[in-house]
């Protein structure tokens, strides 16, 4: 069956029943559902012909680790580039943090809100999809964003002092990693250099922000006309909420692409408006 004809295909590697009837009434209407309810079976489903776009793992049976189930996917050149979102319960903060260093892309706290759990697998089949479409054709692809760059202000030796000064926060996220943040960002979200470099998106934003964001970015990625800047909200590590203004370029990044991001903090600026 030729699955670019077909809906995509989803593989629901959990054990939990309960859990797989939701996320199947959730899901079967836009995507095709396959389910493994152990480690093996979730392998050999993701490394078969009619591979998954993506993974939805919770809980195996007999019981398995899913920062194992990651390692095994990612040691396997047929199955590494298959996003994997991690099911959790609420208090599993742990798992949830130790599965972002594994390679997951993403977590879903149940019980399920059906709006996150669409979103979340829209966003990342975008996503994958733009992402292949990149190493099929990436001088083309790189050539139009290397443009789109140069008429940014690159993170370069020539150019670090002034990002490095700026008034704005400035950073660059990879696979909704931090990988860097200038001294005006670490100040807007409240973290030090040491807490950001290498933090998920999650570390400082809200799940509605998260969802927002990521979704704005896919779109604008695949080519949707959207505006480069748009407001947004930023949690700050002392647990108050700041209105930013967003403005993400789509730069080049090693063989990929990565956010350059800068960010206002316009709370001076709406507060001014109120008192006028």
């Amino acid at each position: 069956m030729d699955r670019a004809q077909t809906k995509p295909l989803l593989l629901i590697a959990d054990a939990n029943a309960q859990d797989v009837d939701v996320l199947k009434k959730l899901l079967a209407p836009d995507y095709d559902i396959s389910v493994a309810v152990s480690l093996e079976e979730t392998l050999r489903l993701a490394g078969s012909p009619e591979a998954p776009g993506l993974i939805l793992l919770g809980d195996m049976s007999p019981a398995a680790d899913p920062d194992e189930v990651c390692a095994r996917l990612n040691t396997d050149p047929t199955t590494r580039d298959i996003p994997v979102i991690l099911l959790v319960d609420p208090t599993r903060e742990e798992t949830e943090a130790s599965s972002f260093e594994r390679g997951v892309v993403d977590c879903i706290t149940r019980p399920f809100k059906p709006s996150v759990v669409r979103a979340r697998v829209r966003a990342h089949l975008e996503l994958r999809l733009y992402r292949e479409h990149f190493e099929k054709d990436p001088k083309k692809l790189l050539s139009r964003r290397i443009e789109e760059a140069r008429r940014t202000t690159e993170v370069e030796d020539p150019y670090r002092l002034l990002v490095e000064n700026a008034r704005d926060g400035i950073a660059i996220i990879h696979d909704f990693i931090v990988k860097y943040a200038n001294p005006a960002f670490s100040k807007i979200t409240g973290l030090s250099p040491e807490e950001l470099i290498g933090a998920h998106l999650k570390k400082f934003m809200s799940e509605e922000e998260f969802i927002k964001n990521t979704t704005h970015y896919s779109h604008r990625i695949s080519g949707i006309n959207l505006p480069r800047i748009y407001r947004s909200k930023i949690i700050h590590a002392d647990g108050y909420t700041i209105d930013v203004e967003l403005n993400v370029c789509v730069v080049p990044y090693g063989q990929s692409l990565a956010a350059l991001v800068f960010v206002r903090d316009i709370r001076e600026e709406k507060a001014w408006q109120y008192l006028k």
